[in-house]
C-alpha cells in the first residue's frame, strides 16, 4: 500500500505490507532496481547502507512484536531509499514508530531519516522495559512453584534479547556510516539529531547486556533449584527403595522350601519374623529421618 505525503524540501512515499503489484510499481515508476526490490523482501536482511546510481539504500532493523510468528519479540527490516527529492520507507510489516514522525520533524530530508533512525533507538529501549517486565513477572511466578511455562518464556525472552543486540549492532554501524556520507550532516540540527540517536543505541545495548546478565543469573538459580530437587527425590525414591526391600527378601527368604529356624514353632516363628521386620523398617525410618532433618 502506498501512502505519498508532499512536503516542503521533498516527498515523502511509505510502503506498508507490499504486494507484487506494489513491487511492479516501484521498478517501473520509481526506478528501483530488482536486487535492492530482492533485498526489501528478505525479512532476515541486516542493516546496511548501499549506495546505487540514482538512489541510496539504508536497511534497518525494529523491534516489533509478532502474536502469529513463533518469536512473538522479535526485529523486522525497514528500508529507506533516498534520493535528491524523495525518500521512500518500504517495510513487509506496518511500522507503527513512522506514525510518531512530526511534521515538523520532516523539515528536511536528512532531518527526516535521522529522525527515523532516533524512533527506531527509542522504540529498542521501550520493547527491552517490556521485556523485562516479562521477566520479573516469570521470577514471580516461578519463585512459587517451577513450571515449564514460564521457563520456556525465558528461553523465548533469551532469543530476543539475541535478536536485538544484532539488530542494535547493525543499526549502529549503519548510523556511523550515515555520518560519513558527504552533506548528509550538514545543519546542527541533523547533527544533534544523530548524537541523539547514537546515545539511544548505546544505551539500549548497555540495557540489553545488563538484563541479559540478570536473565543468565535467574535462569542459573531456578537451575540449580531443579537439579537440588531432583537429587532430594532421587535420595527419597532410593530411601523408600530400600526400605522396601528390607520385608521382600525377609518374606522371600520364608517363602523358599528350606528347614527355617522356629518353623516347628509357628507362633513363635511369626511374632520372631514380625519383630525382626518392624526393628529394621523403624531403623531404616530414622536414618531417612535424620537425615532429612540435617
Amino acid at each position: 500500500m502506498f501512502v505519498t505525503e508532499k512536503l516542503k524540501t521533498f516527498s515523502w512515499v511509505n510502503v506498508g505490507n507490499p504486494d507484487h503489484e506494489d513491487f511492479e510499481k516501484l521498478q517501473t515508476e520509481y526506478k528501483i532496481d530488482e536486487d535492492t526490490i530482492s533485498d526489501i523482501l528478505d525479512p532476515d536482511e541486516q542493516p546496511r547502507l548501499e549506495v546505487e546510481d540514482d538512489y541510496k539504500v539504508i536497511i534497518v532493523r525494529f523491534p516489533i512484536i509478532n502474536r502469529e510468528n513463533y518469536t512473538m519479540w522479535h526485529t523486522e527490516p525497514l528500508s529507506i531509499i533516498f534520493s535528491a527529492n524523495r525518500v521512500i520507507t518500504v517495510c513487509r510489516k506496518r511500522c507503527d514508530l513512522l506514525d510518531k514522525i512530526k511534521k515538523s520533524e520532516k523539515t528536511s530530508r536528512e532531518e527526516f531519516i535521522w529522525n527515523i533512525m532516533y524512533y527506531i533507538a527509542e522504540s529498542y529501549l521501550r520493547m527491552l522495559k517490556e521485556l523485562n517486565k516479562r521477566v520479573l513477572e516469570s521470577k514471580r511466578v516461578l519463585q512459587e512453584r517451577i513450571r515449564k511455562k514460564e521457563l520456556m518464556e525465558l528461553l523465548d525472552v533469551e532469543n530476543s534479547y539475541t535478536l536485538y543486540m544484532a539488530g542494535i549492532k547493525g543499526n549502529m554501524a549503519v548510523l556511523d556510516k550515515l555520518e560519513k556520507v558527504r552533506g548528509f550532516v550538514k545543519t546542527d540540527e541533523a547533527e544533534e539529531l544523530a548524537e541523539d540517536a547514537r546515545i539511544e543505541l548505546g544505551q539500549a545495548t548497555e540495557v540489553v547486556t545488563s538484563y541479559s546478565k540478570m536473565l543468565k543469573s535467574i535462569k542459573e538459580t531456578f537451575e540449580s533449584v531443579i537439579n537440588m530437587d531432583s537429587n532430594t527425590n532421587i535420595n527419597r525414591l532410593t530411601m523408600w527403595n530400600i526400605i522396601l526391600v528390607v520385608p521382600t527378601v525377609i518374606v522371600g527368604y520364608y517363602g523358599m522350601n528350606l528347614q527355617l529356624p522356629f518353623a516347628e514353632y509357628e507362633q513363635t516363628a511369626n511374632a520372631i519374623f514380625i519383630f525382626i521386620m518392624v526393628l529394621l523398617l523403624g531403623f531404616a525410618l530414622f536414618g531417612a529421618l535424620r537425615r532429612r532433618i540435617s
